[in-house]
């Protein structure tokens, strides 16, 4: 039985051969496994086909008791109609912008889906790269480039001929938002903002001023929530309380589910309270709206369990932008059981609103009102060292997670983590398999620099260090330039304060590899040579090798191949020395590359060692990588047949390792050596599965293969 792991190809080879019987001929398609009787001949293949990725729905979860808003939506219905594709709600806090720009986004049809950002969650606001990185790999682009203009450039090459939604919330700034816009002619987006942000009308942009709830819609809503039974025995009708709340959708929300989640308790008495305080606002000259709100909150606050007012206080002093049950126990130090109850009961209450659910269950975040709100509680009735153990807790929670997750997925990398007695976590893990791994640590990608910000503030250098080197797998595998360079400039000044040489080596070399990825070749041969400067002060050979290699690498790209030689010779003597045939193999593959250019013979000869040594370093990814640049150099040398068999079989490897930019590369191969040996047919499928890989990972390079298979 044959293996179904990718989409079957046939070398000419295995078509020009004949068997007596149950041949295979020609180039079969199976969507599932074959079960030949005798004789399989050729090198057919099965690759799985690429899992769909699901459409992105991002859009913030819309809530039953949403009401009214009728006329802002028509509002919206009649820009819309008349062209516009980018609309400014605009509203004091509380009023409900989020709220309304979700549902009236909701009932349009989006068919290639809704992305979102919130700007004004975590301490400081995402900066556009990110939110643009994190929407086009929303979209398949697995590995967006680092610079702002190369991402707004593709985001707008993504979405030409789609329609999506697009939802940016807590806008202070035009400039924030210019780089997100789409291309796309039906694509639609909103942005939220408590200023107008005119300056968008020069964008195409209509302002909408969005204002508080009429009086019978305010009664609306709280009759949603507390019943209409109840809100209608009230003297007054409830007009009171709708008045007491000015109105306003956020503290009618606490209010509301605040009397339905105690039957017993006076509406008129909470109407009276937030007058009462509203009244005082007015008096001290403070800002009654905001009172309001705060009053509201207060309330609400008041009449929780005391352990779950604890937890509330602790929620707001995370720096993340989100909360699990496993985060909530962990920092409270409660079972998972009552820390989970614990944030049920804030959700009920309307101070935590769900984010995603997770298999550890469903995410929570604060709302807006709520940060400030439970921050000023801590503040005023937690002590300093508490307030600081529930930070320390969080970052020791995130990096014995964290360590798990690269135990899991980089082993290798996560030896220096394991040397320091790691060997039984602290808290488990909440993933059991590789994609659940990567998965963990996505979730706590955008929150990563604040955590590090804290944990630098408050002086834990092991711990911010550790945790930067924790993340490792985030940063191979997703690429998130800006968060891989700032998250290693901040590690690397602490492991420099902690006085550990050898954290300090960890974080200029893979941060140095951060700067390569990036293409910033120039910034990296400066962190590669600090490097090296550190490893040779310790006599540490094999460091001083793997700085080498760096730097050899950087200067070849940069297009200085004699330099990169000679380094790169020097790094395979280190390595011989310290006896790392690995790393001897690894750069014996870039100088076969650079050999490429001028010397194919001992390329070729070049690759054949690094293929012999990575197969008994018993590393099967990196010896598929050799085989593939072996079988290449082998067709460029006229032996074509041989190095197609050589790819082909390299492809296999490639395609079960999981690699989507060597599946491309040696695809992009494979149909140069069918192109040769006169298969324009094969080639040109070749060319059109490297450009669906590289759809994925580089357009660009897409764009570029399609050019050859055009030109076959």
């Amino acid at each position: 039985m044959t293996s179904p792991t990718e989409p079957p190809t046939a070398t000419a080879a295995a078509r020009d051969r004949a068997a007596s019987v149950n041949r295979i001929q020609g180039e079969p398609h199976f969507d599932g496994p074959v079960v030949q009787a005798r004789f399989i001949e050729g090198g057919i293949h099965y690759h799985a086909p690429a899992t769909k990725r699901p459409v992105p729905r991002q859009l913030p979860p819309l809530f039953a008791h949403f009401t009214n808003r009728e006329d802002d939506q028509r509002a919206l219905d009649i820009a819309l109609a008349s062209g516009i594709r980018l609309i400014v709600v605009s509203g004091i806090g509380g009023v409900g912008k989020t709220a309304m720009a979700a549902r009236w986004l909701s009932q349009r049809a989006f068919p290639d889906g809704q992305v979102y950002a919130d700007l004004s969650a975590g301490r400081t606001p995402d900066p556009s790269e990110v939110i643009l990185r994190r929407w086009l790999r929303a979209f398949g682009i697995e590995q967006p480039p680092a610079d702002l203009a190369e991402l707004a450039a593709l985001w707008r090459t993504v979405t030409a001929t789609r329609t999506v939604a697009l939802q940016v919330d807590g806008v202070t700034s035009p400039d924030q938002v210019r780089p997100l816009l789409p291309a796309g002619p039906d694509c639609v987006t909103v942005v939220t903002s408590r200023s107008a942000l005119f300056e968008l009308v020069a964008a195409g942009a209509a302002l909408h001023s969005l204002d508080a709830f009429s009086p019978s819609a305010a009664l609306q809503l709280l009759a949603r929530l507390a019943g209409p039974d109840r809100i209608a025995a009230l003297a007054d009708g409830g007009a009171r309380l709708a008045e007491a709340c000015h109105r306003l959708p956020q503290p009618l929300v606490l209010a509301g589910a605040r009397l339905a989640s105690r039957p017993r308790h006076s509406a008129t008495a909470l109407a009276d309270s937030l007058v009462r305080r509203t009244t005082l606002a007015h008096t001290h000259r403070e800002d009654p709206i905001q009172m309001v709100t705060i009053s509201a909150l207060d309330e609400t606050y008041g009449a929780l369990a005391q352990e779950t007012q604890h937890l509330y206080r602790h929620l707001g002093l995370l720096p993340v932008h989100g909360v699990s049950p496993d985060m909530a126990a962990a920092i409270t130090g409660l079972p998972w059981r009552r820390a989970e109850a614990g944030l049920d009961a804030l959700a009920d209450e309307h101070l935590l609103e769900p984010t995603a659910t997770h298999h550890d269950g469903v995410h929570y975040r604060l709302v807006s009102a709520a940060r400030g709100h439970a921050s000023e509680l801590a503040l005023r009735h937690d002590p300093a060292d508490e307030r600081l153990l529930v930070q320390r807790r969080l970052c020791e929670w995130l990096l014995s997670t964290a360590i798990q997750a690269q135990q899991r997925l980089t082993p290798a990398q996560a030896t220096l983590q394991t040397s320091m007695g790691n060997a039984t976590p602290a808290y488990p893990a909440p993933f059991n398999d590789d994609a659940g791994a990567l998965a963990w640590l996505e979730t706590y990608e955008y929150a990563l620099l604040d955590v590090l910000r804290v944990a630098e503030e408050a002086g834990w250098d092991e711990l911010v260090w550790r945790i930067v080197d924790a993340f490792w797998p985030l940063f191979m595998r997703r690429h998130p330039y800006e968060l891989w360079l700032a998250a290693h400039e901040i590690g690397l000044a602490a492991a420099r304060r902690a006085g550990n040489g050898e954290a300090v080596r960890q974080m200029l070399a893979s941060g140095a590899i951060g700067l390569t990825s990036a293409g910033c070749w120039a910034d990296a041969i400066i962190w590669y040579t600090h490097a090296l400067e550190a490893a040779r002060a310790v006599g540490d050979t094999r460091d001083e090798g793997q700085a080498l290699h760096g730097l050899g690498t950087c200067h070849w790209r940069a297009g200085r191949p004699s330099h990169a030689r000679t380094l790169l010779t020097q790094a395979i003597a280190r390595w011989e020395a310290c006896g790392y045939p690995r790393g001897v193999a690894l750069t014996t593959i870039v100088l076969g590359e650079i050999a490429l250019t001028d010397d194919v013979g001992h390329a070729l000869e070049l690759f054949t060692r690094a293929h012999v040594l990575l197969l008994d370093s018993c590393d099967p990814y990196e010896a598929a990588r050799a085989l593939a640049l072996k079988g290449h150099a082998r067709a460029l040398t006229g032996e074509t047949a041989v190095g197609i068999e050589e790819m082909e079989s390299a492809l296999r490897m490639l395609a079960e390792a999981g690699s989507t930019p060597w599946q491309a590369r040696t695809l992009e191969l494979l149909g140069h050596g069918y192109r040769q040996q006169g298969e324009p047919q094969v080639a040109g499928d070749c060319y059109r599965r490297t450009a669906a890989l590289y759809e994925r990972i580089s357009p660009a390079d897409a764009e570029r293969v399609r050019e050859l298979e055009s030109a076959l």
